[in-house]
C-alpha cells in the first residue's frame, strides 16, 4: 500500500526532528569540551556544575545561550556584567545552540500535530 502525502510529511519530519536533535548533541559534546569550563569559570564564580555530565551540559548550554541572548535572563542570574568578559563568537556559539535545540522541538511538535490531524488510523 503507498503511502500517502501527509504520512510522507510526518516521516519527513520525524526524520528531521531526530536528525537535529543529534546534531545538537554532538554541538553539545563540542562547547562541553571546548568552551564549558571557561564560561562556568567566568559567569558561575569557578562553580563546576555543568560540566560534571553531558546531560547536565545540555542544560548549561541552554542556560547560557539564554544568558547570552537575553539581557532580561542574565541580569535575572546575576550575570549582565560578566557576559561582556566572554568573547563574542563564543557567545554566537551558544546562542546558535539555543536556537538549534528550539527549532528542533518546534519540527517534533509540528510532526506530532501533522500525525494527530492529518493522518489516518486505519
Amino acid at each position: 500500500m503507498p503511502l500517502q502525502t501527509s504520512e510522507i510529511f510526518f516521516l519527513t519530519l520525524l526524520l528531521l526532528w531526530a536528525a537535529g536533535i543529534i546534531i545538537w548533541i554532538g554541538f553539545v559534546i563540542y562547547l562541553k569540551v571546548k568552551w564549558l569550563s571557561l564560561l562556568e569559570e567566568k559567569l558561575d564564580d569557578g562553580v563546576r556544575f555543568y560540566s560534571l555530565n553531558i546531560f547536565l551540559s545540555g542544560q548549561g548550554v541552554l542556560q547560557y545561550g539564554t544568558v547570552f541572548l537575553s539581557s532580561f535572563h542574565a541580569k535575572r542570574y546575576g550575570m549582565l556584567e560578566k557576559r561582556e568578559s566572554i568573547p563574542r563568537h563564543v557567545q554566537k556559539l551558544f546562542i546558535f545552540s539555543l536556537i538549534w535545540f528550539l527549532a528542533s522541538i518546534v519540527i517534533m511538535v509540528a510532526s506530532v500535530l501533522v500525525l494527530k490531524f492529518y493522518v489516518k488510523a486505519e
